[in-house]
Order: structure tokens, then C-alpha cells, then sequence
């Protein structure tokens, strides 16, 4: 078997790529239909590759050639069923395996799992080595009323053939995670792992899988069944580091992973993963002094930079991060996250200009949107609202996309609210309405903007519709019973709403304030302190600070109400509510 056929799922992408558009139910076929112009030739793929025929050649061929056209022709006018068929017949009437590969993955595509098996046997059959027919035919079993011993057969079948079983076992990991029938998936895996009780790959791919359900006591068995396999498998350690650090004994797990280190230094994975485990239990110092080393080591290589920029920015480390990420950008690699991470930095720093030149720079991709927005943001902040605007509205035009649209028109009127052109920014969210009524995040948006402008009506109408459209928003519902709280207003109906919103994110600090809030509109001081101290605890924001010290004022406890003042004064010196309502109640 050749190495790419061993290694069927690493190597060869585009299947996986296949089976996951199979499984949505998304996709035409026109791909297979599309690419030629006639039917599909008969044309071997090299010269020793001869199709052959049963019995009478001319005969046999010329049905083959009728069959194969009108499958064609099915398949181009959306009658998957009939060109399944058709190629199925194909299939057998020639010892040529595209016919039976493309007979398999219509039935795939179809989800005609008993074709799909059939062609997939007569692949095999022509084909006894091809990797990508046992994946399909693995998968296929998988969803068919075929038992789980059958598709564990062909998965297992891969990994015996495999020139790296490491990866195909964790590539066979990849595409049963898919599924939705967990415990067949979760038979399959364990399968495979008495199968290959050697490869430690097959006992992490359980563990892996457990963990996902929350079973950390199995996994952590499956851990060490890997790690008895290998004592040095870089992912069984972190694996059992981070189980264990879940479970109150971090020291024990890492102090294996150190000690893997001093045995392999150059296991630069491995140290990445220690120096997180580090920083996530709060041993900074020694994480730090591991990024170091990750660092010093790298010899520029890319993926070890970005990884330790990235974790030293999560630790707050900026200096270091930006030394990581200024390294990165230099070997050419990964230049966008580079670029998009500096600014991210410049940005934090305040000096925008440099941010925004690093914003320009992130090409198109993943980091693209963000960024550009970023800096439209940043000239908009630097008293160039125009062209903040001019730049978002470029954008508009450049991403078609209508999905995008509404974070565009929202951004344009955040842009116009800083500014203090609230009337403006009501407008763009009003227009954008029209064109996209019912959007959940206009909505949002324009009741925001309503309550800038006192336009009540209006933010009370948009918060009802996005509460009728999505009636487990918790920011709406949220939204709409503080309003009503603060208004002192329909306090019962505002219960309402805020308790739903508790609910579904119960450790919200800004729905505890709203709640708190209107526990004291309710006359309820002693809850109302409870909730607002919670909230303060989580975000020591401006506003909370606001409402709590208000709560403590009214209650006689004016020193503790000075003391939340002053510590947020501290922290928010300009922050308008605060300020107004110190000066409301102390003089």
C-alpha cells in the first residue's frame, strides 16, 4: 500500500471535506456532474490500468456507455437517485474503480446507506488497497443498520495498513467525533483500543472522547493505559496534568511533564503545552521562564512563536508577547496573526496610529473583518469619524455577504455614538432596519440608541420584538427589565423579564446589577446589596459602583457607600452615572 493510501485521512483532505459536506445534506452533487461535459470516459488512468469487461467486449461495453450517460444525465438535472443507480449497475459491469467510487459517493451523498455499502464493497473489491474506499465504507457502516463490529473491522483495517498509525488513529478520532450516535462512537473507539493496545494514540482517543462527556475519572484511566504504552506521549501527559489540575492536584501532573522535559528538551510541543498548564494554575514565573526557553529555542520557527505569543498575551505579558510576535512577523510566516496581534497590543497601549498600521496589514482571511473594523474604529476615536465611517462603509461593498451587513451598520452607529451624534447613529440603525428588518442585532442596537435619545416608544417596541423573536435572549430580556426597573415602572412585569435573563446566564454581573436594582426599586435593600455586591465583585464597573453605593446611602451605611465611590472613582475618574449620582445624594 502507498503511504498516501495508508495515510488516507491526514494526507488526503479533501475527503474529509467530502464526508462532512455529505453529512450536512448541503451540497448538490454538480461537482461530480459538472466537470466534463459528456459522460464520464473510460480513459485508464495509466497504461497498465485497462477496464475490462465480462463476456461479449462490444456489448458489454456499449451498455456501459448507455448506462453511465444517463446517469449523467440524471445527475445533471438533480435525479440523484436514478444516477446512484446507474453508476451502481456501472460498477459492475467494469473493473474500473472511479465508477465505483463515484457510485459510492452518490449513495453517500444521497443517504442511501445500503448502495452506498454496496458500491463501496465493489470498490474494495476492484481497488483492495485504496485507503479513501475503507474510510467511506467505515463511515458508511457507521450510519447503516450494519453493527458496529463491521465498521470497526474496516477503521481497524486502516490502522494495520498504516505506515504512521499515530495518525490515522487520531485521524479516525477527527471523523467520529462527528457523530451524533455517542455510543457507537464511543464502542468504536474503545474497539479500536483493545485492538491496539500498544499504540498509546488508541487509549488517548477514549480519553479524548470521555472528556467530552465530562468523565474524567475514565479518562483519566485511558491516560494512563497511553501513558503505560508510552511513558514519554507528549499528549497523554497534558492530558493527565490537566485532569488531575481539575481535580485539585495539579503538582503531581506536572511534575511528570517536567520530568519528560529533562529527558527530551527539545519536545517543543510538549514544553508549549507545560508553560499553558503553568499560566492556568497561576505559576506565572515559571510559565514565563518557559516561554523563554521556547523562545531562545525556536530557531524561527513559526508555529512555536505564534503559539508562545499567544500564550504570553492570555498571561498578560505584553512586552514579552510583543518581542514573541515581532519575531514571528520577521521569518514570513503567519504574517497576518502577527500583524493582527501587535495591533492588538498598540491598541491596548493607546497608541493608535501604530495599531492602526498593523490593523492595515492583516490580509484577507479569518482576521480580516476584525481588524479592518478595529481600525476604522481607531480614526473614528481619533476625531476622524469620517473617515472611520467612509472606511466601514468601503467594506460594506467589499463583503456583499448580507449576513455581514448588520455588523457593519452596527459598527458605523457605535462610531456616531462616541462621537456624541446619537440622532445620527438612531438613523444609520433605522435605515438598516429597513433593509434587514427583524435582525436580532439591529434591534438590539436601535433600542440602545433610543434610550440615548429618550425615544422610549422605540426602545420599548424593538426590545419586545427581539424578546418575541428570540425569546431566550438574555440581553434583551435583560435590556428591557432594567429599563423598566430604573423607570421605576411595571417593576413586576421587569421581575419578569430580569429573572428570566438570571436564568439562562446566572453569572452575568451586569444582569445581577439589574436585578439588584430593581430588588431595591421593590423596597428589597437587603437583597438588592447582596446581588450588587456580587456584581461589583465580578466587574468593578462604574455603574455598579453606582447603584450599590446608592443602595448602602439609602440604607444609612453612607461610609461603606463613600468607600465603593471613591475605590471606582479611582478606577473610572470620568465615569458620568457615578458622578451624578454622588453628587445627587451628598448634596
Amino acid at each position: 500500500m502507498s503511504r498516501t493510501d495508508s495515510r488516507g485521512l491526514a494526507s488526503q483532505g479533501k475527503r474529509a471535506g467530502l464526508w462532512s459536506k455529505t453529512l450536512s445534506g448541503m451540497v448538490v452533487p454538480l461537482v461530480l456532474f459538472g466537470c466534463a461535459a459528456g459522460p464520464m470516459a473510460l480513459k485508464p488512468a495509466n497504461a497498465q490500468q485497462q477496464p475490462t469487461f465480462p463476456e461479449d467486449l462490444a456489448d458489454n461495453r456499449a451498455q456501459l456507455m448507455y448506462e453511465l450517460m444517463i446517469a449523467e444525465l440524471a445527475g445533471r438535472r438533480g435525479y440523484l437517485d436514478v444516477a446512484t443507480d446507474g453508476y451502481l449497475r456501472a460498477a459492475k459491469r467494469t473493473d474500473d474503480p472511479r465508477v465505483a467510487e463515484r457510485a459510492t459517493k452518490l449513495a453517500v451523498w444521497g443517504r442511501e446507506w445500503d448502495k452506498a455499502k454496496e458500491a463501496a464493497d465493489r470498490w474494495l473489491e476492484i481497488e483492495p488497497d485504496s485507503g479513501e474506499a475503507r474510510e467511506l465504507l467505515a463511515q458508511v457502516l457507521m450510519r447503516s443498520d450494519q453493527t458496529e463490529g463491521e465498521a470497526l473491522d474496516q477503521f481497524a483495517s486502516l490502522v494495520d495498513n498504516a505506515e504512521d498509525r499515530e495518525v490515522v488513529l487520531n485521524d479516525i478520532y477527527i471523523l467520529l467525533s462527528r457523530e451524533s450516535d455517542r455510543p457507537a462512537v464511543l464502542a468504536t473507539l474503545k474497539g479500536l483500543q483493545s485492538r491496539f493496545p500498544d499504540e498509546p494514540q488508541a487509549h488517548v482517543n477514549v480519553a479524548r472522547y470521555l472528556l467530552q462527556q465530562n468523565d474524567r475519572d475514565a479518562a483519566l484511566i485511558a491516560v494512563q493505559q497511553a501513558l503505560e504504552a508510552d511513558p514519554q506521549h507528549g499528549e497523554a501527559l497534558l492530558m493527565r496534568a490537566q485532569i488531575l489540575s481539575s481535580q485539585g492536584k495539579p503538582a503531581e501532573g506536572l511534575s511528570d511533564i517536567k520530568t519528560a522535559l529533562d529527558n527530551d528538551e527539545g519536545n517543543l510541543s510538549l514544553r508549549i503545552g507545560y508553560a499553558r498548564l503553568l499560566a492556568d494554575v497561576g505559576r506565572y514565573s515559571e510559565a514565563s521562564e518557559q516561554l523563554e526557553y521556547l523562545f531562545e529555542n525556536a530557531d524561527g520557527n513559526a508555529d512555536v512563536l505564534l503559539s508562545i505569543g499567544l500564550l504570553a498575551l492570555d498571561s498578560k505579558r505584553t512586552d514579552a508577547a510583543k518581542r514573541y510576535l515581532e519575531a514571528l512577523k520577521d521569518t514570513g510566516d503567519h504574517r497576518d496573526q502577527a500583524h493582527y496581534y501587535l495591533a492588538r497590543i498598540s491598541d491596548q497601549q493607546q497608541d493608535f496610529e501604530q495599531a492602526i498600521s498593523y490593523y492595515e496589514k492583516v490580509g484577507e482571511g479569518d482576521l480580516y473583518l476584525s481588524a479592518q473594523l478595529r481600525s476604522a474604529e481607531l480614526y473614528a476615536a481619533s476625531d476622524q469619524v469620517d473617515l472611520g465611517i467612509e472606511r466601514v462603509r468601503s467594506l460594506s461593498s467589499l463583503l456583499p455577504d448580507p449576513a455581514m451587513q448588520p455588523i457593519l451598520i452596527t459598527a458605523e452607529s457605535r462610531m456616531l455614538q462616541d462621537a456624541g451624534r446619537n440622532e445620527d447613529a438612531f438613523g444609520v440603525l433605522s435605515e438598516g432596519l429597513q433593509k434587514y428588518p427583524l435582525n436580532g442585532e439591529l434591534l438590539y442596537a436601535r433600542a440602545l440608541a433610543a434610550d440615548r435619545i429618550s425615544d422610549t416608544d422605540t426602545l420599548i417596541s424593538d426590545l419586545n420584538k427581539l424578546i418575541e423573536a428570540e425569546p431566550d435572549n438574555a440581553n434583551a430580556l435583560n435590556a428591557l427589565g432594567y429599563f423598566l426597573a430604573d423607570d421605576n415602572q411595571r417593576l413586576d412585569e421587569a421581575e419578569q423579564y430580569l429573572e428570566r435573563a438570571m436564568n439562562l446566564k446566572p453569572d452575568d454581573p451586569a444582569i445581577m446589577d439589574s436585578l439588584g436594582w430593581l430588588r431595591f426599586r421593590q423596597g428589597n435593600s437587603e437583597a438588592a446589596i447582596r446581588l450588587l455586591e456580587r456584581a461589583y465583585e465580578l466587574l468593578p464597573d462604574g455603574e455598579i459602583a453606582a447603584h450599590l453605593g446608592e443602595v448602602l446611602w439609602v440604607s444609612g451605611d453612607k461610609s461603606a457607600a463613600r468607600s465603593i465611590w471613591d475605590k471606582a472613582l479611582s478606577l473610572s475618574p470620568d465615569h458620568e452615572k457615578l458622578i451624578n449620582t454622588m453628587e445627587r445624594l451628598t448634596q
